[in-house]
C-alpha cells in the first residue's frame, strides 16, 4: 500500500521511516502543510543519513494525536 523504506537516522540505527510525501498521504494533507507545521515549530523533524526529512510511525501517530486534540479544542 504505502512505499516504506529502511533509512538510517543520523544516530545510525536502522528504522522504518516515511518520506515527506508518504507522511502527507498518511495524514491526508499536502506536503506544504507539513512544511508549514515544521516551520512554525509545531512538529519536530528527524533526518536520515542523507539529511532528508523522515517520519517514523511514532511521529505519524503523534501528529495525528496532536491534530485530534486541536479539533476537540477548536
Amino acid at each position: 500500500m504505502y512505499n516504506t523504506c529502511m533509512n538510517k537516522l543520523k544516530s545510525g540505527f536502522p528504522l522504518k521511516a516515511y518520506n515527506m510525501s508518504e507522511a502527507a498521504e498518511l495524514l491526508g494533507v499536502h506536503r506544504h502543510t507539513i512544511r508549514y507545521w515544521i516551520k512554525q515549530g509545531w512538529i519536530q523533524l528527524k533526518r536520515d543519513y542523507r539529511n532528508k526529512p523522515v517520519f517514523t510511525p511514532e511521529d505519524i501517530q503523534k501528529i495525528e494525536k496532536w491534530r485530534r486534540t486541536l479539533r476537540i479544542q477548536g
